[in-house]
């Protein structure tokens, strides 16, 4: 008897656990998928209103979006004109040469003060301008614009994907 009722228990809160909702952005005809969770990073382009919204996914309904910077604002998914892929080794490789870039330019920057040189010679620009320069460029690359419409589409899952 305890079997049964330990099973039913069991059964009864299986069936009544939801899962967590799933936003996939999917290009067709290939297998590129992005998945997003609830307080994952996401970026995405408004059409009517022409916004940029940069946020945590607050909450994913099923034709409704919230993403919240400091108040949830929610978004239909028709309304919505492209999202924004985020890579982050490139971004963080984009942080670091800059960095590195900064370094260097303050680096020789201060040594031809102290040898009482002149400051800003065509060194200083070529070397460090070449790791800002990159810097900028792998910053430009760190995000993929999938526009929404015949090639990508937007679309709810009720099952949770790891």
């Amino acid at each position: 008897m305890k079997k049964a009722i330990s099973f039913l228990a069991l059964y009864l809160i299986a069936v009544t656990v939801f899962s967590q909702k799933t936003l996939m952005v999917e290009k067709i005809g290939t297998s590129r998928k992005y998945f997003y969770h609830a307080g994952d990073y996401l970026k995405i382009r408004v059409s009517k209103q022409d916004t940029l919204l940069k946020g945590k996914l607050w909450s994913i309904r099923d034709s409704i979006i919230s993403i919240s910077e400091l108040r949830p604002f929610d978004v239909r998914l028709t309304e919505v004109g492209s999202v924004y892929k985020q890579f982050s080794f490139p971004k963080r490789f984009a942080v670091y040469l800059g960095c590195f870039g900064a370094g260097i330019f303050a680096v020789i920057v201060a040594n031809h003060l102290i040898n009482n040189e002149q400051v800003f010679t065509p060194d200083v620009l070529y070397i460090s301008g070449a790791f800002i320069g990159g810097s900028l460029i792998s910053l430009s690359l760190s995000q993929k614009r999938c526009k929404i419409g015949d090639r990508w589409k937007l679309k709810v899952l009720d099952i949770q994907i790891n």
